[in-house]
């Protein structure tokens, strides 16, 4: 199969991220030289590169966001047994506050 073909027929989901980088700079690639011999683009080209960009922008979301959690982890991990008192008595006042509320 040719890059044109893994271009133009790519399922996001089965590839890895790099591969996707991959084809993103192949599409870019092939919409300039469809610019530098001023032939229309296929409007494929445009598609498929709109797929990817968004792709690739969720993944990388998705990674940041599992980084986030895991240093808000380390971070509560290396909490006092008083700091962490001092935050559920806090969620336990909120929650309570929050059902007096619905209790009228």
């Amino acid at each position: 199969m040719s890059r044109l073909d893994e271009f133009r027929n790519f399922v996001a989901n089965r590839l890895p991220i790099d591969e996707l980088v991959a084809l993103s700079a192949f599409g870019k690639q092939l919409r300039t030289e469809y610019e530098v011999h001023n032939i229309e683009e296929p409007e494929f080209v445009d598609i498929q590169l709109k797929s990817l960009r968004r792709e690739i922008n969720t993944r990388v979301a998705d990674q940041k966001e599992k980084m986030l959690r895991e240093l808000k982890a380390r971070r509560d991990a290396l909490k006092t047994p008083a700091e962490r008192k001092v935050e559920l008595n806090k969620q336990i006042k909120d929650l309570e506050a929050e059902l007096q509320e619905v209790g009228g």
